[in-house]
């Protein structure tokens, strides 16, 4: 581990002493005597910093939130000649690791500062216990297209960087597995991972879930209770469906990603927490804006950086790949023995249109695995519908190829926009009747505009 220490102090007597006590010892030093300097010299980040309380250009303590915000791993022990119990309260509770006084004991300098790198040590080591933890037991992400190498470019360019994520795809996708990745490949990783799903909890109770209550706060809060938020201290909360959100729970969350502040139900008192927030969604964000359902300022914090997860049909080279990993998987932990695929059944898994995508194809792997006699899975072992074995993509060609029998005889036709409005007419009577005529549902279904819906239908005469 390097030993890279930056003093930030305005007496130059006192960089003097740090460094003839320890530069001997095996510590690099690197001196600033502005506050401003210093925190440019913090960008490229030393493992500890002794910065002073009171500096020619700014106060000591704001530096300190600064230096930690950038970067929460850095090491910071405050130094001055005028220690008072409010600034000692203060600096500890920004997350200072240590406070010395002036004039300090070279032996007592020495000590806190090998002190200070041993436990940096000791973090490193459990990050990386973690790291492999996490590579051998969690389930991984697997792909080789060029639409999941983009996303693991994707992760690798925003795990170090301690910024807001949106992940948005289809439920099943795997989305989890994409946060639990920027997690672990991040600085936050020795720090825990907290997930909750927005979607799974009664509305009424999502608030006390993500930020905790006090005891009394309510009918039945018979102690205090600590959230989500506060339990993600140090490390990454990851927000699944946070289109489910009730627009005040949204205004509350903007606050804490704001501040970095939040307040227990029943509470008088905000706390601090130290957290990373990485949402994600199956839905189109941007046109629940447009209908009022999501704030927008809290989309565009949370639209820093989007990740997108490709659909399963989408990328179906990596279904091999998946297959290989799930047997391996049932025959290890649900202890099925090896088992494989029969040709017929591996070129229905590659028909099959996925409509629950990653988790599906898993479900039915290690379902076939179970209740498959012998070693091989034959076709009617996957208990797949042969009629929904086909994407869209091949449906709309098998239609088209026997309407196109008829139209070529035919000369001066629109064969272009006829086909287009026919299979556009077509799929929103469709979805009209599913939904009852109700518009909402049918745009956020199509994935288009209420206003768009609404030209079509006029255009079509549909209602």
């Amino acid at each position: 581990m390097n030993k890279n220490i930056l003093v930030i102090d305005d007496d130059e007597s006192i960089i003097w002493v740090i460094k003839k006590a320890l530069e001997p010892l095996g510590y690099k030093i690197t001196s600033r005597t502005r506050l401003a300097s210093g925190l440019r010299a913090a960008e490229n980040r030393p493992q500890l910093v002794l910065l002073d309380l009171i500096l020619p250009d700014g106060n000591g303590l704001e530096g300190l939130r600064e230096i930690r915000s950038a970067d929460p791993d850095i090491t910071v022990i405050m130094i001055t000649a005028n220690a008072r119990m409010e600034s000692t309260i203060t600096a500890m509770k920004e997350g200072a690791y240590d406070y010395l006084e002036k004039p300090f004991d070279i032996e007592e300098l020495k000590i806190v500062v090998e002190k200070a790198f041993r436990d940096l040590a000791m973090k490193q080591e459990l990050r990386e216990l973690k790291k492999a933890a996490f590579e051998t037991e969690t389930p991984q992400m697997i792909g080789k297209g060029p639409k999941m190498l983009k996303v693991f470019k994707d992760i690798g360019k925003v795990a170090s960087k301690d910024i807001t994520v949106l992940i948005t795809g289809e439920s099943g996708t795997g989305k989890e597995l994409v946060a639990r990745a920027i997690h672990f490949n991040s600085r936050r990783s020795g720090g825990p991972f907290i997930a909750l799903n927005a979607a799974s909890i009664p509305k009424d109770l999502l608030e006390s879930e993500l930020f905790g209550y006090k005891k009394g706060a309510f009918t039945g809060a018979v102690g205090n209770k600590t959230g989500k938020v506060e339990a993600a201290n140090g490390g990454t909360l990851f927000l699944d469906e946070i289109a489910e959100m009730d627009p005040n729970l949204q205004a509350k969350l903007l606050r804490f990603l704001q501040d970095k502040e939040f307040t227990p139900l029943g509470s008088t008192e905000s706390i601090k927490a130290d957290v990373r927030i990485i949402g994600a969604t199956n839905r189109d964000l941007a046109e629940s804006v447009t209908r009022g359902s999501f704030r927008e300022d809290l989309y565009y914090r949370f639209n820093v950086v989007q990740i997108k997860v490709p659909p399963l049909r989408d990328r179906k080279e990596d279904i091999p790949l998946l297959i290989k990993a799930f047997l391996s998987e049932s025959a290890e932990k649900l202890e099925t023995g090896e088992k494989e695929l029969s040709k017929e059944a591996r070129i229905l898994l590659s028909k099959y249109d996925w409509p629950g995508n990653v988790r599906e194809l898993e479900n039915v792997i290690k379902r076939a695995c179970v209740l498959s006699a012998g070693t091989m899975i034959e076709k009617k072992d996957l208990l797949l519908e042969e009629d929904n074995a086909y994407s869209i993509k091949e449906f709309l060609e098998e239609k088209l190829k026997r309407y196109l029998k008829d139209m070529t005889r035919v000369t001066n036709f629109d064969l272009y926009d006829t086909i287009l409005s026919e299979v556009e007419k077509a799929l929103i009577a469709i979805v009209l009747r599913e939904t009852n005529n109700n518009q909402i549902k049918t745009a956020r279904l199509l994935g288009i505009n209420r206003n768009t819906l609404r030209s079509k239908i006029k255009e079509y005469k549909l209602l």
